[in-house]
């Protein structure tokens, strides 16, 4: 949600050209079915998926916060791999322990890239992506008098202009399938739901609902979504083919009855109404998405959900019984920027523009702060029901954000940066060092690898070196401690 204070400044005169006049539309594409096989798509609980986390499972959210965000998340992920964690056939990554990622807005090119390339993120996804220079590419286009024709006539507005620039350049026309194909992880790429403005998360599970083939679907245009600011941006489209297919008999709609059933909390409610309310051909015959931030700027809700719904019904529980790890590690990666507002330092009123960042800053801190509150929660149900089954669970939740940062210039440095597609090289470089950093010293992680005798590999950069990326004076003894 973030995104709109810096994004649209840079696109918001080009989004004025077309605000007049302009009717065309491209309609949407996406694929209706007539029957469901829970056991095909892109979906968690597919046969194949109903395995084990073994001894050790790890869920990351990425937050929103455009390439900023990419980057930090980046960096984790670099000291994902680099971490090794012993066992009894030898040494593995933690990166290899990944079984979710959950990601909004930014965060959901690097969760997406990962999910399509992984050993390959950590070869080209910075030349694709973070180096990449997006947001002038995407002016360029914006301007050139080719986008405005093809836009008057054809609809092609500003978001299939960057799904088109998207799909080429960084996903290389990939789909659902190719994610599907690859395995575990399993990744969340979160939207919002325009009208509901709850979470929309590009799983089969959800398609089944609206009777649409996620295999056949763009992951570009996922991404799209899931960062699609509002204004600067027009929606993501779906057409509703709820009206083509029978979801009665199937498990996923049992459990979302089971659910409305017994619902406790005015979150589970609403997103039981949510999901029904895709049925509603009539009332709803398109879907429109945009940003993921807006519903979920942490990129948790995916992950509390599904700890909520399983542990709450009798199909649930007895899941995840059966597939409870030793060690469950969750870590957001927060790339939330607290910058000084500065409107208290003088008796002047505040600009529209300040205006505007203060209330955004405030609401977005205070959803945070809900979001972390439901997570602590449902993890303490979670570790109870691990208890009631005779079995012993470690938790550990790590969020690794700037917050963490105490030496000031440092602090100052990457609250400063702004949400934007396109970074300068010294600040991508600042926070891929920033977010191996923090990391690396967060107490809960510390703790986690303390207990599990978790070590860096000899090849991965010290502590001292990725403070002389950052570039903060007495870095090791103020950075994370």
């Amino acid at each position: 949600m973030k995104e709109v204070i810096q994004i649209q400044r840079s696109l918001i005169l080009g989004g004025l050209i077309f605000m007049a006049g302009c009717t065309s539309f491209i309609a949407p594409d996406n694929t209706a079915i007539t029957t469901i096989d829970e056991t095909t798509g892109y979906r968690r609980l597919s046969t194949e998926r109903m395995e084990s986390y073994g001894d050790t499972a790890v869920m990351l959210s990425f937050s929103g916060g455009g390439t900023r965000a990419s980057a930090f998340s980046y960096g984790v992920m670099q000291e994902l791999r680099d971490s090794l964690m012993p066992t009894g056939s030898g040494d593995v990554r933690l990166l290899d322990e990944v079984e979710t990622i959950s990601s909004v807005s930014g965060g959901s090119f690097t969760s997406a890239y990962y999910g399509l390339y992984r050993e390959k993120l950590f070869e080209d996804f910075e030349d694709d992506f973070l180096r990449l220079g997006v947001q002038q590419a995407l002016i360029r286009q914006l301007f050139n008098p080719m986008h405005w024709i093809r836009s008057s006539f054809s609809g092609f507005d500003r978001t299939e202009m960057a799904i088109d620039y998207y799909d080429r350049m960084i996903f290389k026309g990939a789909t659902f399938a190719d994610l599907q194909a690859n395995g575990p992880p399993y990744i969340d790429i979160n939207a919002t739901d325009l009208t509901t403005g709850l979470r929309f998360t590009f799983t089969q599970n959800i398609f089944d609902v609206i009777c649409t083939d996620l295999d056949e679907f763009s992951v570009a245009r996922a991404v799209t979504a899931s960062s699609a600011v509002p204004v600067a941006f027009p929606t993501v489209v779906l057409k509703n083919h709820a009206d083509k297919c029978d979801i009665s008999g199937t498990r996923e709609w049992a459990l979302v009855n089971e659910i409305d059933r017994i619902a406790k909390t005015e979150a589970q409610r609403n997103i039981v109404e949510g999901i029904k309310s895709l049925r509603d051909v009539e009332k709803r015959p398109y879907i429109h998405l945009v940003d993921g931030g807006i519903s979920d700027n942490l990129g948790l809700r995916s992950i509390i959900d599904r700890f909520e719904s399983r542990g709450s019904t009798a199909v649930g529980v007895q899941q995840l019984r059966e597939i409870l790890p030793e060690n469950l590690v969750i870590i957001l990666v927060n790339a939330a920027v607290k910058p000084d507002l500065l409107i208290e330092q003088t008796a002047a009123k505040p600009s529209v523009g300040s205006t505007m960042s203060a209330v955004t800053s405030a609401q977005m801190n205070r959803y945070n702060q809900e979001t972390l509150d439901r997570l602590r929660t449902s993890l303490g149900t979670f570790k109870e029901l691990a208890t009631s089954s005779n079995k012993k669970i470690n938790i550990y939740f790590s969020e690794v954000s700037f917050d963490l940062v105490k030496a000031t210039e440092a602090n100052r440095l990457l609250n400063s940066l702004p949400t934007s597609l396109e970074l300068e090289d010294t600040q991508v470089d600042k926070l891929i060092a920033a977010g191996r950093l923090l990391l690396r010293h967060e107490p809960e992680f510390q703790r986690f690898k303390s207990a599990n005798n978790v070590t860096l590999r000899p090849s991965a950069p010290a502590s001292e070196t990725l403070c002389l990326a950052v570039e903060s004076e007495g870095c090791l003894e103020q950075f994370a401690q």
